[in-house]
């Protein structure tokens, strides 16, 4: 069994209410049904390309995050060369010894059509998904329109991927699931536009100026994927930071990860794939950690936005220590996903440290020993040896890890504390100290880290145009959908000392920005 396999399962098990065995991750069949239409763009020359069209870019996208997963899979119309390539890929790369094919025979466990619904009674359980540009759809409004954009689609294919987890596993109500209405739509520039939200852009060039994406992991993938297939030119720099190599329990959850990327550092992969998309993007890989790049590269703790896929609460505020002026977060969370921005140019923001405040009578952040102690079960001393040395759990380290997390000894035996740190946030419940709150939970399904790398594009298409809606944050579960309640508006956290007068003119300074009129900041 590969460990990406045995990764997935494990997911199962957190997600939890299954009625079926996890074998069926191996023998449940799924088809994607196309029909005979277009490939989903505007027909004659004034439309995008097909690779660019709506239907091209669920079609790729719904491959990549279901072929991560499923094992049996037939795709069959207009879109079936994109799905079966990108499933082809994802299951090399997960080493599960999945099949592809280009066909059509029914009855399937579950059947997802692009643009139209799949033929009446070829399959068990059944869901039809569209896009254009920004928007998702699903059900009897599953068009295929011809607006430009990669994030509409990429959420069109998140939501399907989950209907059919939650169909073949019959994952209910119990566990506060729900299917897609049969009539939906959902517009991933937050709902209708305003005079506040601005009107979605379409096919425009992007400037991102100076971005610092922290943690290369899931959800930062699943941006990424998305930002590559930016429908205009993407200038700027961006500089990706990440310590970690891809393993064999990575691809499960990574969208655009293929085979020969096991055992390459993460940055430069991903920043490769970033600079052939986009050749004006000047794309900088680091593979160091964060506070490494920041002692090494960046003594002066400029970071104008940075992009934050980090894997703790102790990371996030750590990061929040280096008074970015605008932070781009995403995260998975037990049975949700979501997105959210923080800001020190403005009064009536909340910064990142608002959502991480520091534990209450902690007197300050943790020592990472006694946080892993606290997450793993090792004993402190072991965990300073472990992170002094740069030393691999051992087979003894990681029974002991396993007994406090669940996670099964295989994946974790021979790997680095800090990697190890960085699974557990991804596969299993970690404990926080005690009297300090839970920690994240990770769902290491790559529909969730999609929908979550969905909403973290939003969040920074908007600051790069500098169209903000407000302070707020969106979060959805996975185990249903987004609705006009999903995005909720968010003030400064009372008493927080990084929003503090003084903080916030350091940054201020840091940046040179000018200073805000008197006012009073908005506190919630």
């Amino acid at each position: 069994m590969s460990e990406a396999l045995e990764k997935n399962r494990h997911a199962l098990e957190i997600v939890g209410g299954m009625h079926a065995s996890p074998d069926l991750i191996r023998t449940a069949r799924i088809g994607v049904w196309g029909g005979g239409g277009s490939n989903g763009g505007s027909s004659g020359s004034g439309g995008p390309p097909p690779a660019a069209s709506a239907g091209g870019l669920v079609a790729a996208a719904l491959g990549d995050v279901l072929g991560r997963f499923w094992h049996n899979i037939d795709a069959e119309g207009a879109p079936a060369s994109a799905v079966a390539e990108a499933a082809g890929l994802s299951a090399e790369a997960c080493g599960t010894g999945s099949t592809v094919r280009r066909r059509w025979e029914p009855p399937y466990d579950f059947a997802i059509g692009i643009g139209e619904a799949p033929p009446l009674g070829s399959a068990k359980g059944a869901v039809a998904v569209g896009a254009d540009g920004w928007k998702a759809y699903a059900g009897s409004r599953a068009l295929l329109g011809g607006g430009a954009g990669s994030v509409g689609p990429l959420v069109a294919a998140a939501l399907a991927s989950a209907e059919a987890l939650k169909s073949v596993f019959t994952i209910g109500g119990e566990r506060g699931a729900a299917p897609l209405p049969a009539s939906y739509e959902w517009d991933a520039w937050y709902g209708p536009a305003d005079a506040i939200a601005g009107t979605a852009p379409g096919a425009v060039d992007l400037d991102l100026g100076e971005v610092h994406a922290f943690g290369i992991g899931a959800v930062t993938h699943a941006l990424l994927w998305a930002l590559a297939r930016w429908p205009g030119r993407v200038t700027g720099t961006l500089h990706l930071v990440d310590p970690d190599a891809y393993d064999a329990g990575n691809p499960q959850r990574y969208m655009g990860t293929a085979r020969g990327d096991i055992g390459q550092p993460k940055a430069p992969a991903a920043a490769a794939r970033l600079r052939q998309a986009h050749p004006g993007l000047d794309a900088v890989a680091h593979v160091t950690d964060m506070n490494s790049y920041f002692a090494e590269s960046n003594p002066d703790f400029r970071v104008r936005t940075a992009l934050c896929g980090l894997d703790s609460r102790d990371a996030r505020r750590q990061l929040g220590l280096k008074l970015p002026l605008t932070t781009v977060n995403m995260w998975t969370s037990e049975f949700h996903a979501g997105a959210s921005s923080f800001s020190l140019a403005d009064d009536a923001w909340p910064c990142i440290l608002c959502a991480y405040p520091e534990p209450a009578g902690s007197g300050g952040a943790a020592d990472e020993a006694s946080s892993i102690h606290a997450e793993l079960g090792l004993p402190p001393p072991r965990v300073r040896e472990l992170l002094d040395s740069g030393r691999s759990i051992t087979e003894s380290d990681a029974r002991i890890i396993s007994a406090a997390t669940g996670v099964h000894v295989g994946s974790i035996q021979l790997k680095p504390v800090r990697s190890i740190r960085t699974e557990m946030c991804a596969t299993g419940t970690i404990a926080a100290p005690r009297g300090q709150g839970r920690e994240e939970v990770h769902v290491p399904l790559a529909f969730a880290s999609a929908m979550a790398g969905a909403a973290g594009l939003t969040e920074l298409v908007r600051a790069a145009l500098d169209v903000r809606r407000g302070p707020g944050q969106f979060q959805t579960s996975v185990l249903k959908y987004p609705t006009p309640d999903s995005w909720t508006g968010r003030a400064r956290r009372p008493g927080c000392r990084f929003c503090s007068a003084p903080a916030r003119s350091v940054a201020r300074a840091k940046y040179r920005l000018p200073s805000p009129a008197p006012a009073e900041a908005a506190v919630l």
